[in-house]
């Protein structure tokens, strides 16, 4: 095995010196290479750095950098490099051209990317090996270090209006070829659809009510539906255990009542749709993953992880590349972090803001399930009218940010929870959109069937934006 302790670090000392020598000839180049992000910690050796620190500062407070201007910072500073090292980078710079400085640029980028992945995959060698600290807490700082580190390699978020336009141009086509006006993935209620035209890349979605009113069960109707678009979920259950999460999810695909699951004691009529949607059930592309503690960066890991595995794994059934479409998280406010430990709502935060970021690094919708404070029920007051029990975006639990982040909040709620078991009940629930970056607000009625946790849409199909205001 090699020995760590004699590897040569990753560095090119002439690129640095040749790119160093060209802004010192010509200072109104370092806003040409502006862009790469270049720090002077990138730079291998000592001098480089910080020569290039003072280059940076001298263009930044809007003068132009040359030998001289560089060599009379030198006085600000302990232990400048000599004069005529300066003098020397100025008079061996090669002849150059803007494409020939971003070469160099990437060039010493790329080593500068190798040492720090060298310098942290070390740290956490040494930290592991002496047991510093547990291992969530050094798996998280490991993995948001490497997040930060790649990060930086794609720096430019800069696009012309041309290569925009091209992609719109290809959206349109795309979508014109559809037999829909859905930008996104279909919910399966046509008015949920309507109103949000799909779930689309990039968003994050909230479902969120008070505990019991169902908000698991109708995400799960919605994964079952998306998957049998042939479309990959991933559904992270942090409150059930696969199998409970399982359950849920045969009971209403086969609308098999729940307790005949727990005790397997079916009538005949289940027992048909049990076997007879059983292998259809089975082959659906969802993906459990039950972990009790879940933070941002194993999301990131698993999600980023299972997608990897898709990609490689051909699917006959797709038109497009086989990936990961969708992410579940059931919920939200479960979510652990190792950065506010001891601050719940900024942990919140922290996780709610990440969680937009991920869905739009991954390119895909991420619906994750959110409870609400207590202030519905005070709200009550005793005999309250079904529409003062509304909740609202200032019901959600923990934290603001959640309202802010997500691309869409709808809210469910069921009158039938807050009754006693003795009163009659309507098995209607309502689902309130209340936040919508993409279309209208409304509210949606659903026929709930608590046997099966199924939601049926009760509302008139809505087809369009137009139909869904209207109604």
């Amino acid at each position: 095995m090699e020995d760590s302790s004699f590897r040569i670090l990753p560095s090119n000392p002439d690129i640095e010196a040749a790119l160093l020598g060209c802004l010192l000839n010509d200072g109104k180049l370092y806003g040409d290479i502006e862009g790469f992000g270049l720090l002077p910690e990138d730079f291998s050796q000592e001098r480089h750095a910080v020569v290039f620190r003072i280059i940076k500062a001298i263009f930044e407070s809007q003068r132009t950098p040359d030998v001289l201007t560089v060599i009379n910072e030198f006085s600000k500073i302990q232990n400048p490099p000599e004069s005529s090292f300066v003098f020397d980078l100025a008079k061996n710079a090669p002849i150059y051209s803007i494409e020939t400085l971003e070469q160099y640029c990437e060039i010493i980028l790329e080593k500068s990317l190798h040492r720090s992945l060298i310098e942290i995959c070390s740290n956490a060698i040494d930290n592991s090996s002496q047991q510093r600290s547990n291992f969530d807490e050094l798996s998280d700082k490991t993995t948001n270090e490497l997040i930060a580190l790649g990060n930086r390699k794609h720096t430019n978020s800069v696009l012309p209006f041309k290569t925009l336009m091209g992609d719109l141009l290809e959206r349109i086509k795309e979508q014109s070829s559809k037999n829909s006006s859905l930008l996104g993935i279909s919910s399966g209620y046509s008015r949920l659809d309507a109103m949000s035209s799909g779930l689309k890349p990039g968003d994050m979605v909230i479902i969120a009510g008070r505990p019991g009113m169902g908000k698991t069960g109708f995400a799960i109707n919605i994964a079952l539906s998306i998957a049998k678009q042939n479309l990959n979920v991933l559904f992270f259950s942090l409150e059930m255990p696969a199998q409970q999460i399982l359950n849920r999810f045969v009971s209403i695909e086969c609308s098999i009542n729940s307790k005949s699951l727990l005790n397997a004691k079916f009538d005949t009529d289940e027992i048909t749709r049990l076997w007879g949607n059983f292998d259809a059930t089975a082959n659906l592309p969802i993906f459990i993953d039950e972990s009790s503690s879940l933070t941002i960066p194993e999301l990131r890991s698993k999600a980023k992880k299972l997608d990897a595995e898709l990609r490689k794994t051909p699917n006959p059934n797709r038109t497009t590349p086989n990936k990961l479409d969708c992410i579940f998280i059931d919920y939200l406010q479960l979510m652990d972090s190792n950065v506010f430990k001891e601050d719940k709502v900024r942990q919140v935060e922290y996780n709610s803001k990440n969680i937009k970021k991920l869905a739009k690094d991954l390119g895909i919708p991420i619906i994750a399930m959110a409870q609400l404070n207590r202030k519905i029920e005070e709200r009550r007051g005793g005999k309250v009218e079904f529409s003062s029990n509304k909740p609202m975006l200032s019901d959600l639990k923990d934290s603001g940010s959640i309202e802010q982040d997500a691309d869409m909040v709808m809210f469910i709620h069921r009158e039938d929870a807050y009754k006693k078991k003795e009163e009659e009940k309507n098995n209607e629930a309502e689902i309130f959109v209340e936040k919508n970056r993409h279309g209208p607000t409304g509210s949606i009625r659903f026929r709930f069937v608590p046997h099966y946790m199924k939601f049926m849409q009760l509302d008139p199909a809505a087809d369009s934006y137009e139909q869904a205001n209207e109604s």
